[in-house]
């Protein structure tokens, strides 16, 4: 006869007593599972909340913005001659190329400056201020006020202007919600710089014209002060040329001697005949008389303080100063019209590669290129302070030990 066995009804019995606990405590466990998956959720939603904010925005609410670009590079003449000296000077004062133009035509494009020059050919406030826009995007908005400072910032956000160091070539670009603002901003952008360059000529022609038309001015007045000191030296020394008139004395030194020979001889001859000849006396005194001309004449040329020899050193010296007056003073003048060719041809040039366009097609806001960075840096931050947490949780569980 088969045993039978009797089944417990375990229906009955509550859950907590079935695996031994009771049922106060079964609820306590599956309170705190709660707490714990509701925790878990909760920190989950606020790593991920830029995210959902992100694609909210991005999917929804973000007004297309249309991009306008333009490309141009800056270039410099070459000097049609190299001059030295002057025109070296002339170099420094502006004429030589620089190898700063570009940048300086992103720094003004970028600047406070060209904003305001902006806002005066284009009406930037209404431009940006499309009500067809969203709140976020638009100017004014919540992270933008109505100054002109919020506005600068506001415009840097939709303007790029990129230098590439190796072509050379500047990228300019500019965003608007309509595709003919965007074109119209980039085109009055491009005039800004071109009218920037032109500004450069201008100062760098007007200061090598100053500078070669002052030391024109220099060499004249020094070509005239020495001709002023030749001037006064021949009047005061009462004689042209000195060079001129030791010549004549030289010569007439030359005529005495050859005449106090003469009268030497003639004494000589005249005491070798008849030494006591009544002429032999006056023979003499004519031959002593010819030697003191000749002494006299000699003191006049080698006086060191009223000689002949000091005027003609003074004299020479106020010749080659007036040379060299003459020779900077025709160096001034080439270089002057030198300046002023250079001043008709263009030094700096902004030459348009790429002219602006009007977009058929917005390509900003980058929608999920931006969610999924921002995506990424949420999963990047929720790791990092995920580890945080664990780090501090072991060092209270073996503080607490």
């Amino acid at each position: 006869m088969p045993s039978s066995r009797i089944t417990p009804d375990w229906s009955s019995v509550p859950a907590g007593r079935r695996i031994g606990v009771s049922r106060r405590e079964f609820l306590g466990i599956r309170s705190r599972l709660g707490l714990r998956y509701w925790g878990v959720l909760l920190r989950a939603m606020l790593v991920l909340l830029p995210t959902i904010c992100a694609g909210v925005y991005f999917g929804a609410i973000a007004t297309d913005r249309y991009v306008s670009e333009a490309r141009f590079v800056i270039r410099s003449a070459k000097p049609t001659s190299s001059l030295g000296g002057l025109g070296a000077l002339l170099q420094l004062a502006g004429l030589s190329r620089s190898q700063d133009d570009a940048y300086a035509v992103h720094d003004f494009l970028t600047s406070r400056d060209a904003l305001h020059q902006l806002a005066e050919r284009v009406d930037l406030r209404a431009i940006y201020n499309d009500p067809d826009a969203d709140f976020i995007a638009r100017y004014p908005s919540p992270f933008y006020g109505r100054s002109d400072e919020a506005l600068y910032r506001y415009f840097q956000s939709m303007l790029s202007v990129v230098v590439n160091n190796s072509t050379g070539l500047t990228t300019l670009r500019v965003q608007a919600f309509r595709a003919e603002d965007s074109e119209r901003i980039a085109r009055a952008m491009l005039d800004l710089g071109e009218g920037l360059v032109n500004r450069l000529n201008e100062r760098m022609q007007g200061d090598a014209m100053a500078v070669a038309a002052a030391e024109v001015a220099r060499a004249e007045q020094s070509r005239v002060a020495r001709q002023i000191a030749i001037t006064e030296f021949r009047n005061r020394e009462l004689m042209l040329d000195p060079g001129k008139t030791s010549a004549i004395v030289v010569e007439l030194i030359g005529k005495l001697s050859a005449q106090l020979a003469d009268a030497r001889a003639e004494i000589a001859e005249t005491r070798g005949n008849s030494p006591n000849s009544p002429q032999l006396q006056s023979l003499q005194q004519r031959a002593d008389a010819i030697e003191h001309q000749i002494d006299v004449e000699r003191g006049r040329v080698g006086s060191s303080s009223d000689g002949l020899a000091e005027k003609i050193a003074t004299y020479e010296r106020l010749m080659l100063e007036r040379e060299f007056s003459i020779r900077t003073l025709a160096q001034a003048v080439t270089a002057l019209e030198t300046a002023r060719i250079e001043a008709r041809r263009q030094q700096i040039y902004l030459e348009r590669v790429v002219e602006p366009g009007r977009p058929d097609e917005a390509t900003m806001p980058r929608r999920w290129e931006t969610a999924l960075t921002i995506f990424g840096f949420n999963v990047i931050g929720g790791v990092v302070l995920w580890l945080i947490g664990a780090g501090l949780r072991e060092h209270a569980s073996h503080g607490g030990r």
